[in-house]
């Protein structure tokens, strides 16, 4: 199961790469209020590259467990393929970032100085 969920992420954040002009992570265009790098990590995620997935939405995002669960996400419907077919499932994609993360226990607790 765990394979084949990989698979379908990776066919769905490959769909973000034929795009041409992104704007699901651009505030000011009704995308991603949090300015995430919605193009990058999707393409990190599309290579099987989920570590550094992880190390580039946290770059913009505190708190992915919670935005991915709770978070309406603009961006999707700020993506350039909503146009023409269903778009990119960023929101989903966001979810299972952090969630393997947790699982691979790359993450780590980080209080305040």
């Amino acid at each position: 199961p765990a394979a084949a969920r990989d698979a379908r992420l990776g066919t769905q954040s490959a769909r973000c790469m034929g795009c041409g002009t992104p704007y699901c992570h651009a505030d000011d265009s009704g995308g991603c209020p949090l300015g995430n790098r919605v193009p990058e990590f999707n393409a990190l995620v599309a290579a099987g590259r989920w570590r550094d997935a992880l190390r580039n939405l946290l770059s913009t995002n505190n708190f992915p467990e919670f935005t991915g669960r709770v978070c309406p996400a603009p961006c999707e419907e700020a993506c350039t393929l909503g146009i023409i077919e269903q778009p990119v499932a960023i929101k989903s994609i966001e979810l299972a970032i952090i969630e393997r993360a947790f699982a691979e226990g790359w993450m780590a607790p980080a209080p305040p100085a």
